[in-house]
């Protein structure tokens, strides 16, 4: 069995016009908040990727994604309406603690998959992760 594992900004969906950063290069989580509305998400796009995506959805592979969004209705509106109907999303608004809500990106993706990864009918899984952001990828390597 293989589960494909996709996050979304920057790696499926384009949202930069509304995901801006600090000048060190990090999420300036207020603005971010800030410009959350339905309209801007209306304004993403997808990426290449969202393709590949799709194609293993319609192939009936096992999708998930797991993004660093604290997703609201307009986000799973957005993946609805553009074929992006992974088996399992998940995302800090289902954030089970707190502290798994407001860990870092690298190890909150951690939390997700780890207990999922123990679990016995993904005993022989194999695991591809799809994600643009290199503390996650450094994190999940490990």
């Amino acid at each position: 069995m293989r589960v494909f594992i996709f996050d979304l900004d920057e790696t499926v969906i384009d949202s930069r016009h509304r995901t801006p950063n600090n000048s060190d290069g990090t999420l300036n989580l207020a603005a971010y908040i800030e410009r959350h509305t339905p309209e801007n998400v209306a304004r993403d796009t997808l990426l290449p990727l969202a393709n590949v995506m799709r194609d293993l959805i319609a192939r009936g592979e096992k999708v998930w994604i797991l993004t660093a969004r604290d997703m609201k209705q307009c986000d799973y509106d957005f993946l609805l309406s553009h074929g992006l109907t992974a088996a399992k999303i998940m995302s800090r608004d289902q954030c089970r603690s707190a502290k798994h809500y407001k860990s870092g990106d690298g190890e909150y993706k951690r939390k997700w998959l780890a207990p999922l990864r123990n679990l016995k009918q993904f005993a022989k899984a194999h695991f591809i992760m799809f994600d643009d952001a290199k503390p996650v990828l450094s994190t999940m390597r490990k």
